[in-house]
């Protein structure tokens, strides 16, 4: 019983082919053998004719018809060559029409007139012609007998092959036919059930439509998801490629079965993809920063290729940049008001006290500093980012009781629009806050910030007199997660630096004593295509 819509329909598809071509081959087959039939009754039945009508017992039997001996040998004779042609009958005549020789002996004597065979008995002629004369439609080859001594027509011999006959054997041979059609019928129907049970195996017992369905939703899930997927094989060829992938890496070809590596030329090698482990690593690609997964594809054990995943990081970066500056203004605006507040309170009790000169003083001296630093910030540092973070970390030294001073010799001009305010404030604001972090719990603590623009680089330097870093910490000092300090949570902000300066194309110095630490930051003013080494 078949139970599939599929196994149905290829048995009723092979089943409707093999009775199609089956029947256009009996057709052909029909009127092909039908018709070399009629050809070749038309050629023997002429051909005997004119054989016997060249025999000397025919021609003796038409001269001396009363002999009984003689009628008896053109018996013998049209029966032999009957059954050696298979012709339905022979029969002979004489001039005037008699049959004196016919495998029907009650018509032996019968004058059957010359309707049909005038040609041969007036004329001479040999011909076949389709006939009703001797006994029904029939094939009828005619010949003329001659006497060869006064060279005159005595009589006709006609061979013929009734037509019913004919047809009575192609429908033999069509019998025939039939009962094999019918085996291989019986051949096709039990091939077409096994080959359709096969394909149901192979296609896991769903049916086509079902098929269809899951491919389309497999394409819709996979146009639907905003991260880049790429499957590949053991070999490295690409053998999927989903649509934000094509958006993410900007591709408008069909990249199926290019190589890994004409996309990606700086990832793992395809054994190390295809490994039993899932990698996760960043890369640049054009501009962008991706983070990228691959993890193994595996169908029952067996390694197939690796999956490779990722997602564009570069708008997620600028919004944590952002969010990063938005965070340290707002710190560094709690750090002055708390700041303000206790210089507030010092001179509220001044006045309350009646120490009202004092008081004066206090204000006086305030605003002598402020006055000072935010005057030579303001004739200095021209670019407004830059005097935005460092009145911001003024307030929160003067909180950390870290002396923060500006360099007299800085020197800074308006930054190019292309270094963005969010990086900006990664740098500044990590390498400011490391240093006020170190010197705040040392006494005589001190902070010094140097910016100058000079040549094709803006440079900005941040010194402290701390401890310094040693020598062993140095080289995984920008490593993400790695913190010189003991608490957790920490070791991200040097890491922020060194991605925020490569997308810059910048580098950084470091160098490092027991007397303290200075870090030089150098930014090139003109957008760079590569990106600098980060030392």
């Amino acid at each position: 019983m078949l139970k599939s819509k599929l196994q149905k329909k290829i048995l009723l598809m092979v089943t409707s082919l093999i009775l199609f071509l089956m029947s256009l081959m009996l057709i052909v087959f029909v009127v092909t053998d039908y018709l070399n039939l009629l050809d070749r009754s038309h050629t023997v039945g002429l051909q005997t004719a004119k054989m016997l009508s060249y025999m000397d017992t025919v021609k003796e039997g038409l001269e001396e018809k009363a002999d009984v001996e003689k009628a008896g040998d053109l018996e013998a004779v049209i029966e032999h060559y009957s059954n050696q042609v298979d012709a339905t009958y022979i029969v002979i005549q004489d001039k005037a029409g008699h049959i004196l020789a016919s495998p029907d002996e009650s018509r032996i004597g019968e004058v059957i007139p010359f309707e049909d065979g005038y040609k041969a008995i007036v004329f001479g002629a040999n011909y076949s012609m389709l006939s009703s004369e001797i006994i029904g439609p029939s094939i009828s080859s005619k010949a003329p007998i001659y006497n060869e001594e006064e060279n005159q027509i005595i009589g006709v011999v006609t061979v013929g092959y009734l037509i019913s006959d004919l047809r009575e054997i192609v429908h033999n041979r069509v019998e025939k036919l039939i009962y094999i059609s019918l085996l291989i019928l019986a051949l096709g129907i039990y091939i077409s059930f096994r080959l359709a049970k096969s394909i149901r195996k192979d296609t896991f017992g769903l049916e086509p439509e079902q098929i269809a369905k899951f491919y389309m939703e497999r394409k819709a899930i996979l146009a639907s998801i905003d991260e880049g997927i790429i499957a590949v094989n053991q070999s490295g060829q690409i053998t999927l490629i989903n649509t934000a992938a094509r958006s993410i890496l900007n591709i408008r070809t069909n990249r199926k079965g290019d190589g890994i590596d004409t996309i990606f030329p700086n990832l793992p090698t395809v054994e190390e993809l295809t490994g039993p482990d899932t990698q996760s690593f960043e890369i640049v690609y054009s501009a962008k920063r991706l983070v990228v997964s691959a993890m193994p594809l595996q169908l029952e054990g067996v390694q197939k290729g690796a999956l490779i995943t990722f997602r564009d990081t570069t708008e997620m970066v600028e919004v944590v940049n952002t969010l990063y500056e938005v965070r340290k203004y707002s710190d560094d605006l709690r750090a002055q008001t708390h700041e303000f507040t206790n210089k507030l309170y010092l001179i509220s009790g001044l006045l309350q006290l009646g120490k009202y000169e004092e008081a004066v003083r206090a204000i006086q001296t305030e605003i002598s500093v402020s006055d000072h630093t935010n005057q030579f910030i303001l004739e200095n540092i021209k670019d407004a980012h830059v005097q935005a973070i460092l009145f911001g970390k003024l307030g929160k030294a003067s909180e950390m009781k870290v002396e923060f001073e500006i360099d007299d010799n800085s020197s800074l001009e308006s930054l190019p629009k292309w270094v963005g305010t969010g990086a900006l404030t990664v740098i500044l604001g990590n390498l400011i806050d490391n240093a006020l972090e170190e010197t705040a719990n040392s006494s005589g603590g001190r902070v010094s910030f140097f910016a100058l623009d000079f040549g094709e680089d803006v440079i900005f330097e941040v010194s402290d007199n701390g401890q310094g870093i040693q020598s062993d910490q140095m080289d995984r000092l920008f490593q993400k997660g790695y913190s010189t300090k003991s608490t957790t949570r920490r070791g991200f902000g040097l890491a922020n630096v060194q991605q925020a300066l490569r997308s810059l194309g910048g580098t950084i110095q470091v160098s490092s004593t027991e007397r303290g630490t200075i870090f030089s930051v150098y930014i090139p003013k003109y957008a760079e295509k590569e990106e600098r080494e980060v030392k």
